[in-house]
């Protein structure tokens, strides 16, 4: 993106959607949206998965043309190009990051403002040094010669931001930039935003945490079914009005009821000892139905559990017992064997075939609960739990690129709690998942309890956490610092534990 000036009417907004419409084969994704961002506003949009929200940051952003009604950033009109605005200092943070992998930090973000030349010749040294001054302003103290692919989740998000940041943007389109982040980070991410309002740069924020639009936007929009259910100032409203407008009705998310297990019975699978390069030694146990909840900064070690238990990431030491007895994480297949089940943080990478139905992303392996059967049967059975599960659509035969994030989410929980596992491992289930949809995970999670399947809730949402886990442990470091029986599980709690640095082991 160009860092020159935008030319604008005098008292422009820094964005006006004026009933903007967008239809996808005969299905109507946008059906005349309508609101302004002021210069300096952070704006929030809100909404179900499949509102619309991400096909407007697409129109806003030039890389969707709409079917009718109009954009205009500072005063003047966009010109799609199909790759982007051409409008400059108009920044977008993609929900996938949008970086290149195999090139460096300093690349990524040369790519995005210019290599500085001398001679004729890139300037490494000066392309490092304007790297390192984009990083700084998100707080990232990393080398900027290092891969982005060697970096973690949360490092590559704020490295997006740290690009779109340095080419001087004055309105930031972003689609659910903390998704992946820690406490930490997401609450540098927000007070940077904070900072850039004072500055006048504008923003528009999605995001499916009601507390974090609560926290930093001035004006939140709320999309459903296409369409602005309202548009309302943060100062006069609150997280349950905001909820109510999301899903069109009350909602009611209660924590679960607390229950006692009885300690002589044998515990469905007992860790004495994990460990791996940068986590462990671990040691905890887990009953029939048990919650468990393991939490922490984004780099605590808590989003790598469930890869070493599945078998996905070798240990270099283990002692682990199922249902009393041994058991050595060695392959996938063999932790599906014993009664695992993993659902991994990210979905579309390590969870899902998005070019698959949904019945035959339920069934990868042609088994249904264990057993061959024809294919009649399959579908009927993948009807079931789709219905079960609320997927919308509950068509064995959709493909699974056609279904929003959360209802995505949905069918990869499915998967596992409709089949024979006997413990259920969830890797942050609810990111980028809606209210409504979390709801509905919930009931699931609490479904899995109540048929006797212990589950390792390993989620960096401490609110998730409070609301689910019978019991929590807490990682700084690769180390369990702290256990929180369920009296003293409230998000505070967890948070102060996960950044303490006086918390021992």
């Amino acid at each position: 993106m160009s860092g020159a000036p935008i030319s604008s009417e005098i008292g422009a907004p820094a964005l006006r959607v004026t009933n903007v419409e967008k239809v996808y084969g005969g299905e109507v994704a946008l059906g005349g949206v309508s609101f302004d961002v002021a210069p300096g506003e952070i704006h929030g949009l809100l909404g179900a998965n499949g509102a619309g929200k991400s096909t407007l940051i697409r129109i806003i952003s030039g890389a969707e043309a709409p079917n009718g009604g109009s954009v205009e950033i500072f005063g003047g009109p966009i010109r799609t190009s199909g790759t982007g605005s051409d409008k400059g200092n108009v920044a977008h943070i993609h929900q996938d990051r949008a970086l290149a992998p195999t090139l460096s930090v300093t690349d990524n973000i040369a790519m995005s403002i210019g290599f500085p030349t001398r001679f004729k010749f890139v300037d490494r040294r000066r392309a490092d040094e304007q790297a390192r001054a984009a990083l700084e302003s998100v707080g990232l103290d990393i080398d900027p010669r290092k891969l982005v692919a060697e970096l973690s989740i949360a490092e590559q998000t704020l490295v997006a931001i740290a690009r779109a940041l340095a080419s001087n943007a004055q309105l930031i389109l972003l689609d659910e930039p903390t998704a992946n982040l820690g406490a930490d980070d997401r609450l540098r991410l927000l007070e940077r935003l904070k900072t850039l309002s004072r500055q006048g740069v504008a923003s528009l924020l999605i995001t499916h945490s009601l507390s974090e639009a609560m926290s930093v936007c001035d004006n939140i929009t709320v999309l459903r079914n296409g369409l602005v259910a309202e548009t309302v100032a943060v100062s006069s409203t609150d997280e349950n009005a905001l909820a109510e407008l999301i899903v069109g009705r009350s909602i009611v998310t209660e924590r679960t009821n607390e229950r006692s297990f009885d300690p002589a019975t044998t515990p469905r699978i007992e860790v004495r000892n994990l460990q791996a390069a940068g986590i462990g030694p671990l040691k905890f146990s887990l009953a029939p139905g048990e919650i468990l909840g393991i939490t922490g900064l984004a780099d605590s070690g808590h989003q790598l559990l469930g890869e070493l238990l599945f078998g996905s990431l070798p240990c270099s030491d283990v002692d682990v017992l199922v249902d009393g007895e041994p058991y050595v994480p060695t392959t996938p297949r063999e932790a599906r064997n014993r009664g695992l089940g993993y659902v991994p943080g990210d979905r579309l990478r390590d969870g899902l075939a998005i070019d698959l139905t949904l019945d035959e992303n339920l069934f990868l392996d042609g088994m249904v609960y264990g057993e061959r059967v024809s294919r009649k049967k399959e579908r009927a059975q993948a009807s079931e739990a789709l219905r079960t599960a609320s997927v919308k659509p509950p068509i064995p035969e959709a493909v699974m690129s056609t279904l929003s994030g959360g209802n995505m989410q949905k069918v990869l929980v499915a998967k596992w709690l409709f089949s024979t596992q006997k413990i259920l491992i969830l890797s942050e289930p609810t990111v980028g998942v809606d209210i409504g949809a979390r709801g509905e995970i919930y009931r699931l999670v609490r479904e899995a309890r109540e048929k006797g399947i212990a589950v390792i809730l390993a989620s960096s949402d401490v609110d998730e956490v409070s609301i689910l886990a019978d019991r929590a442990l807490v990682m700084q470091d690769g180390r369990v610092v702290a256990e929180v029986t369920r009296e003293g599980l409230t998000p505070g709690r967890l948070t102060a534990l996960s950044s303490s640095a006086s918390v021992t082991n």
